[in-house]
């Protein structure tokens, strides 16, 4: 006989395909439905075979061809999305990062602010403040959170 979904599976695939790095917790929270609940119909699509595998979705735009001279060049240079791309997966493979505030590329070394679990890269040392004063509510409370 067939598993039907039902809107308790439909909601938690859709949080998943929002982002699979998730926790049963966090995907509990914004469905309504129960963590065990949660854990469960996941264990349960992933034992019927309907969730096969989680894997990672890599976005190759980030990636930057260098040019030793002149430094990053072309932030674009891997545009195909084909399964090829992969096979370009490599130690030394240089990903561009963009400022957490002012979303500007970070050029040299970047500014990291590091709390709870969470990592955030500036350009400056003015960006990394700025972010502080004007998230510093948010950042308490996630500590908070993180602490308990």
């Amino acid at each position: 006989m067939p598993v039907e979904l039902d809107d308790y599976d439909i909601s938690i695939l859709k949080s998943l395909f929002e982002d699979g790095r998730k926790s049963f917790r966090q995907i509990s929270r914004e469905t309504g439905i129960t963590t065990p609940t949660v854990k469960a119909r996941f264990e349960r699509l992933v034992n019927v075979g309907f969730i096969q595998r989680v894997v990672p979705v890599v976005d190759f735009g980030k990636v930057a061809k260098v040019n030793a001279n002149f430094g990053i060049q072309d932030k674009n240079y891997y545009n195909d999305n084909s399964i090829q791309q992969f096979k370009k997966i490599k130690k030394g493979l240089k990903i561009v990062l963009d400022c957490d505030f002012c979303h500007g590329i970070i050029a040299g070394v970047p500014q990291v602010f590091k709390f709870a679990n969470y990592e955030r890269f500036f350009c400056c040392t003015s960006c990394k403040s700025e972010y502080k004063r004007k998230y510093g509510g948010r950042i308490q409370s996630i500590i908070e959170k993180h602490v308990e």
